[in-house]
């Protein structure tokens, strides 16, 4: 192909109905893609100014319904300036490129594309760019889950979950950190946005909950300057009632004008409704768990790859399965 990149084809046809039936694979390496910028430069709005590309290819046609695998492996991609001009589409590639591409600058990728010959517009150059065109779309509004299934891997890594009310980081969290970390090993040139979010229908209980354990764990520390023994159930009522007493809200009296004495579940109970949890205690919850996940990155990530943006306050545009109690991830 063009004089410099060797081709191997191979396969099966029906000779009395070409249209009918094929089976055909076929091989290329070292395609110069500097010839392909028509295309590029038609469906992504872009030209390519450098890189070689190798294809393995299997295309099967079967009652002129075509069906093919393309598995494309390229060498540093660089696209040039934006084009303009009527019916051009233009795609993020740079970033998209920047996703795709390891630590070497190569792009290795499956593009499955399909057609028919009966579409008066059929070519199959059409039909695989529009297909690299849909994986860089992909790789801009997905980028986490495009980068998971290129690994094998089905986990979403665009968010780290928190249980309601909490900041901290559990050891799932914290696994599902490292894969984030080996992510952005691969892709030196992409860094790294944090956003913490609360979902106030859950946070705002867990996070009186969570203000109550804190203020038992402290009188915990208080009394026996331990805070990594588990207390036993006697020492936890112990401790939540020194809590209760010292905590600042109005509290039930006795008919002498004394603090009434409460059960444990009455306690908790009024102390958790009297936590003060509003707007900027929230806020500041998912301030704090964007702070969370920042600093366990800090010393395994270069600082300046690291984002932290303003915190978002509600569930909206969450559209997967995942917590909304969370700290989502952007890439750029």
């Amino acid at each position: 192909m063009d004089g410099n990149a060797p081709v191997d084809i191979e396969g099966t046809i029906n000779p009395l109905a070409p249209v009918a039936f094929l089976d055909i694979t076929a091989k290329a390496e070292g395609i110069q893609l500097t010839n392909l910028s028509p295309y590029s430069g038609k469906y992504a709005g872009y030209p390519i100014s450098s890189g070689r590309l190798n294809v393995d290819v299997h295309y099967t046609l079967d009652q002129r319904k075509l069906s093919a695998d393309n598995h494309i492996f390229i060498d540093q991609l660089t696209f040039g300036d934006r084009i303009e001009g009527p019916g051009i589409s233009h795609l993020p590639v740079k970033l998209a490129v920047a996703l795709l591409r390891d630590s070497q600058g190569r792009i290795d990728v499956h593009v499955p594309v399909s057609g028919s010959l009966d579409d008066p517009h059929f070519s199959v150059g059409g039909l695989v760019w529009r297909a690299i065109g849909n994986l860089i779309v992909k790789a801009v509004t997905s980028p986490f889950r495009l980068l998971a299934s290129i690994g094998g891997g089905r986990e979403d890594l665009g968010y780290v979950e928190f249980a309601p009310g909490s900041d901290v980081l559990d050891a799932a969290a914290q696994d599902k950190l490292g894969q984030v970390v080996k992510v952005l090993g691969d892709k030196p040139s992409v860094s790294l946005d944090i956003i913490g979010r609360i979902d106030p229908s859950k946070d705002e209980s867990g996070l009186r909950k969570v203000m109550v354990e804190d203020l038992i764990h402290k009188e915990q520390v208080s009394a026996k300057g331990d805070d990594t023994t588990a207390p036993t159930a006697d020492e936890q009522d112990k401790y939540l009632e020194r809590a209760y007493r010292h905590a600042d809200f109005p509290k039930p009296k006795n008919v002498i004008g004394l603090t009434k004495s409460q059960p444990p579940e009455e306690m908790r109970t009024l102390m958790e409704t009297n936590m003060p949890v509003d707007a900027d205690a929230l806020r500041h919850l998912a301030e704090r768990r964007a702070n969370a996940v920042r600093q366990w990155l800090q010393g395994k990530v270069d600082d300046k790859r690291l984002f932290v943006q303003a915190p978002k306050l509600d569930p909206k545009g969450i559209d997967d399965a995942g917590k909304t109690t969370r700290v989502d991830f952007g890439l750029h």
